[in-house]
């Protein structure tokens, strides 16, 4: 029983016609015509368009157009079939199942263990400082400050103003003291600073250098916002009123008065 490609190329030879001929008159390569005379056409994405082709060629040749179609959809579908057929299934190894199982626990485990180990914490406390801890040389001021508080000015045993200057924590500008009450903020250890006046305008916001001092009346009640709390030593008229937080403590819109302790 002849194939469709037998029965093109023999009805092609019997009109004396070249593929070359076939091509031009119908616009189709060459490799198309070949190919459906060799019965090399498959079954895939372009079935479509070399169905039409065979139409053209079938009509060009005055065979049963119809006919030799269907005979061409049951001779690919075959084709197909027997391919199917013949692909060898492939048979995994079991022990290849085990290792990659093996593997992916081996990584589950250490991420697992990395989660728990170095990122899951119960301390859900913000408690982050962004520079390193208070020097030695401010602990006395600051443990003074905490001590003694509102005794500090009168106590009899310390001298408030030896002890201001021998930890370099007078503010940098001298203000009259009959006039206002002067703030002043020095940073132990670099730290972000930003404060807000009234209206909610920007005074200052910037990265402050270690000894950095910035000095404001009081009465303008600036908002301060602080990356780290514990390390901005404060001082009201040259008094070291202690720090205006812990260490690692955030600030937002913190105002200082006259009364400040810590």
């Amino acid at each position: 029983m002849k194939t469709v490609g037998q029965i093109l190329s023999i009805a092609r030879n019997s009109k004396n016609l070249s593929i070359s001929d076939i091509s031009i008159e119908l616009k189709i390569s060459k490799s198309i015509i070949i190919n459906l005379e060799n019965d090399n056409i498959k079954n895939n994405s372009d079935i479509i368009f070399n169905i039409g082709h065979l139409r053209s060629y079938l009509n060009f040749l005055e065979l049963d157009t119809n006919t030799i179609v269907e005979k061409f959809k049951d001779q690919i579908s075959f084709n197909t079939i027997e391919e199917k057929n013949n692909i060898t299934p492939i048979v995994e190894n079991n022990f290849f199942k085990i290792e990659k199982f093996f593997a992916a626990s081996i990584i589950f485990i250490i991420f697992t263990s990395f989660y728990f180990l170095f990122i899951n914490q119960n301390d859900n406390e913000i408690n982050f400082a962004l520079v390193p801890d208070l020097p030695e040389s401010f602990e006395p001021v600051v443990e003074k400050a905490n001590t003694f508080n509102q005794n500090l000015s009168r106590s009899s045993d310390i001298n408030k103003s030896d002890l201001i200057n021998n930890y370099s924590a007078i503010a940098s500008t001298e203000f009259d003291e009959d006039v206002t009450t002067v703030a002043t903020l020095k940073m132990l250890n670099p730290t972000w600073l930003q404060l807000r006046d009234e209206s909610n305008n920007i005074v200052l916001s910037k990265l402050m250098d270690k000894d950095e001092e910035f000095s404001y009346e009081l009465k303008l009640n600036y908002n301060i916002t602080a990356g780290n709390a514990g390390n901005i030593l404060v001082l009201i008229d040259g008094e070291v009123r202690g720090k205006i937080g812990k260490y690692g403590d955030i600030l937002d819109s913190f105002v200082i008065y006259k009364d400040f302790t810590n």
